[in-house]
């Protein structure tokens, strides 16, 4: 079966039952912090901007629009909050607002811009808990007996979640619906990393030695950081969603998750496995951990526990048309033959991440760098996120 027919299933028997379907056994998402909600209205002078947090309401247009966020104490000088906003649509129309405010500018809503910007910035960072984007997050929670491309549109979430109201309260509610439960193991250092980015941007923003203009391109090196720290996230979260038992359960369809028996054990150091379909998306080279079991087996990421680690040699069809894949370099334990085993790519570290970001930071502030004359680094393929890749397209 493939991964199309698995969501086809899954879509078919939401719509039986009339309710959502489990994808993901834990909560995709952070628990929002002191969360604000914002439904953006309108365009140019007749835009209307509504926001609320759990107690209270309030509502501008036009040019300062923004001050509905700084009514609610949205600035720099308080504690950074998680945005709800029902799709990214939303917040790029609040970033308008904040771009179009200058940075002379004196009345509250300036207060607010800078946070959008921040919003902004680390909304390209999947797994982030400072902007909580509801279609996607219950896309990654739920499948709905509705046409995939209607789970883009927020009504028919309300509708299948049982959500009444249509104003910033009704994204709140749906906030607290996705979130609910167990959240996915691992996504605490996206809070961490949401911490430290705010500190540094909110001292950057208030250095009287060196005035920033947040509103400015980034320079070469900072763009180029900012691109590793979003492909960091990138492959992180995409590392700990295969963590939860149902997205490794859909994967093993897709092939990023393979699930076998060892077959031959040619040395203390390789193996072959009989995998149960022909879909591998493990290249050659590419490192993996394995487990025993199946995929709905599988651990957290990052929790150890790996009864082998190793290097994908080669994959081939055998003659009984069974897909075979040959690991070498493993390091084994208690592997034997005959054994049920899934592979999934080796989880990300992600101290080891940092560890690059910092080594990655100390070379581009060189004067020797290749940003500023030097040779340029041999390319290599990553995850990016779909904003990046079509804010770079544009």
């Amino acid at each position: 079966m493939s991964v199309a027919l698995f969501d086809l299933g899954q879509r078919l028997h939401a719509a039986t039952l009339g309710k959502p379907m489990l994808r993901s056994a834990y909560a995709p998402v952070l628990p929002p912090v002191d969360p604000v909600a914002v439904v953006v209205t309108g365009s140019g002078d007749h835009i209307l901007v509504r926001a609320s947090n759990r107690s209270r309401q309030t509502t501008a247009s036009g040019p300062g629009a923004l001050q509905a966020l700084a009514d609610l104490g949205i600035s720099t000088e308080a504690e950074p909050r998680t945005l709800v906003v029902a799709d990214r649509d939303a917040l790029s129309r609040l970033l308008e607002l904040a771009l179009a405010s200058g940075p002379a500018a004196s009345n509250l809503d300036s207060a607010a811009a800078p946070v959008v910007g921040w919003w902004a910035m680390r909304a390209d960072h999947p797994g982030t808990g400072a902007v909580l984007n509801i279609t996607s997050a219950c896309s990654a929670r739920w499948a709905l007996g509705v046409p995939p491309a209607s789970e883009r549109d927020l009504e028919t979430w309300r509708a299948w979640l049982g959500v009444t109201d249509r104003g910033p309260q009704s994204l709140l509610q749906m906030a607290e619906l996705v979130s609910a439960g167990t959240t996915l193991p691992g996504l605490d250092v996206f809070a961490e990393d949401d911490r430290q980015s705010w500190e540094a941007f909110v001292a950057r923003l208030h250095d009287p030695k060196a005035p920033w203009d947040w509103r400015r391109r980034d320079s070469r090196r900072e763009a180029a950081l900012g691109l590793a720290t979003r492909c960091d996230a990138a492959e992180l979260w995409g590392s700990l969603r295969l963590g939860d038992p149902l997205v490794a359960w859909r994967e093993a369809f897709a092939g990023t998750v393979v699930t076998g028996t060892v077959t031959a054990l040619p040395s203390r150091t390789s193996l072959e496995m009989d995998l149960d379909g022909l879909a591998c998306r493990l290249r050659d080279g590419s490192t993996v951990e394995g487990f025993s079991g199946f995929p709905r087996d599988l651990p957290p990421a990052c929790t150890g526990g790996a009864l082998l680690r190793g290097l994908v040699a080669a994959t081939r069809v055998n003659a009984a048309e069974r897909l075979v894949i040959s690991l070498s370099d493993a390091i084994m334990r208690n592997v034997g033959l005959g054994q049920r085993l899934t592979l999934r790519p080796r989880s990300v570290d992600p101290r080891q991440q940092r560890s690059g970001r910092h080594e990655l930071h100390r070379r581009y502030a060189s004067r020797r760098s290749w940003l500023s004359g030097g040779p340029p680094p041999v390319p290599r393929r990553r995850d990016v996120p779909l904003d990046v890749v079509v804010a770079a397209a544009e």
